[in-house]
């Protein structure tokens, strides 16, 4: 038997069905798989993040280390991602030496629900084997969250933070923000 014209149509609507079968599945699972993908979560700022700092160190040979910590008081889970900037300032706010280096440590982004907190270790070198000179005593820390703008005025400044830092060279070191609350005398990391 020899195909004909409308044989050809047959087959060429069969092989439509068959293929819209198959594709339109494949469609709507795509669609609400798209759909059912969470929404990437924001980067914490400067409004919902809470920065303060145990005041009692850890002291090693030359060094003490202190757990800052970073607190998400927004009504949003956000992320953080990389070390704060962090600089020793006087009374009146003034920077005092250079900022804190960052350790050469690979950091995670942490994820902040509402009301929780994350902490980054600071390291205070000994100003006596870093500085060329006397050490000056700052009043307190000016702290930037990763990720976040320099901030105006006092609003990341922790306060009744006496350290003494090299007025010239950087004699402070921080660590890369990791999830939980930092313990003194516990926390390395």
């Amino acid at each position: 038997m020899k195909p004909t014209l409308h044989d050809g149509r047959r087959l060429a609507a069969v092989v439509a069905l068959a293929c819209g079968a198959i594709l339109l599945p494949t469609a709507v699972l795509a669609a609400s798989a798209a759909l059912a993908a969470p929404a990437a979560m924001a980067t914490c700022r400067a409004a919902n993040t809470e920065v303060w700092a145990a005041v009692e160190g850890n002291g090693t040979a030359g060094t003490t280390y202190y757990e800052l910590e970073f607190s998400n008081i927004g009504t949003q889970p956000c992320t953080l991602h990389g070390f704060p900037d962090v600089w020793a300032v006087s009374v009146g706010g003034t920077q005092i030496g250079k900022p804190a280096w960052h350790q050469s440590i690979v950091p995670s982004t942490v994820k902040l629900q509402p009301g929780a907190t994350s902490h980054a270790i600071l390291g205070v070198e000994d100003t006596g084997a870093v500085c060329q000179g006397p050490g000056v005593k700052a009043a307190g820390l000016r702290v930037v969250p990763p990720g976040q703008p320099m901030p105006v005025g006092e609003a990341d400044e922790v306060e009744n933070f006496p350290v003494q830092v090299c007025p010239h060279v950087s004699s402070m070191n921080v660590r890369p923000i990791h999830s939980g609350t930092g313990i003194p005398n516990y926390t390395f990391s």
